[in-house]
């Protein structure tokens, strides 16, 4: 919080909540935080007036934020200043995106470039799983190119780079692993009435606290990707679309234990959050 000092129908001066002052006209003097614990009587017989903000300032990534000096009005009785935002130019922002996309790709790529050296001098083949990443890679680049390129406008660029709320909000789904017709083996699909997922939105599954014991071809606190869902099921990749290589996890049986394994959604990453790491059971050697 913020006030403003009035004197002879104009602001003397701002200040904090924590400041001390003394009073250019009477004289007294007002100990640290006196503006939190003074009545409204008696801040208005200083002269004080409590700072109002209007406006909002946007993300400064896309955004160029302004702030007023504070304006007295005399005849409302009130202090105000005002925040404001102005779209940065989309074609800077744009070559800005491609150029850290570039270097975004490239990183990733570096690491496993010696594969392909190697194979180009000795003949050893690159592991499938580096050439999935690295074909991954590219796909990806080139997906947030085009969205990059396809943006209207800088809330739209800088939407490629949000996730938004999941079905569920973060509220786990729970259903029970151990029944063949919640876990159906032949279809890879786990059947919950009205789930509300859509396809690309990420879920982080665990089993029943402690049991240890999870549905059989998932991996307990592993992250997976909605794919293939009717209004009462879906399925689950361990890639999203974008990667390019999207496939169905092999569900080999339902779990030993367990009533309560639980689907939490973390969201529908847009284009641009989500790239392939090495590290991911998908790609990992």
């Amino acid at each position: 919080m913020a006030w403003a000092l009035i004197v002879d129908g104009a602001i003397n001066r701002t200040f904090g909540n924590a400041d001390a002052f003394v009073h250019p006209t009477t004289g007294n003097q007002h100990p640290r935080r006196w503006l939190n614990l003074a009545t409204d009587s008696e801040l208005t017989a200083a002269g004080i007036i409590e700072i109002t903000y209007t406006g909002a300032h946007k993300d400064d990534g896309y955004y160029t934020n302004t702030t007023s000096n504070s304006v007295y009005n005399a005849g409302a009785g009130t202090v105000v200043v005002t925040h404001g935002s102005s779209a940065k130019t989309l074609s800077d922002l744009q070559d800005n995106h491609y150029t850290k996309i570039k270097s975004k790709a490239n990183g990733l790529l570096t690491p496993t470039d010696w594969y392909v050296v190697r194979k180009a001098e000795t003949s050893v083949a690159v592991p499938d799983k580096v050439t999935a990443f690295r074909t991954s890679v590219r796909t990806v680049y080139a997906a947030v190119k085009s969205a990059i390129a396809g943006a209207s406008d800088v809330d739209a660029l800088a939407a490629l780079y949000k996730t938004t709320a999941g079905a569920s909000d973060g509220t786990p789904l729970a259903v029970n692993g151990t029944e063949s017709g919640v876990v159906s083996t032949s279809n890879n699909t786990i059947t919950s009435n009205g789930h509300g997922y859509v396809n690309d939105e990420l879920v982080k599954y665990e089993d029943e606290q402690d049991a240890d014991k999870p549905i059989k071809g998932l991996v307990s606190g592993q992250i997976y990707y909605i794919i293939g869902k009717t209004v009462n099921t879906f399925k689950l990749s361990l890639t999203p679309s974008s990667f390019g290589d999207e496939a169905v996890v092999s569900l080999t049986g339902v779990a030993d234990a367990g009533t309560a394994h639980t689907f939490t959604s973390l969201g529908k990453p847009a284009v641009s959050v989500e790239w392939p790491d090495t590290l991911d059971l998908a790609y990992k050697i």
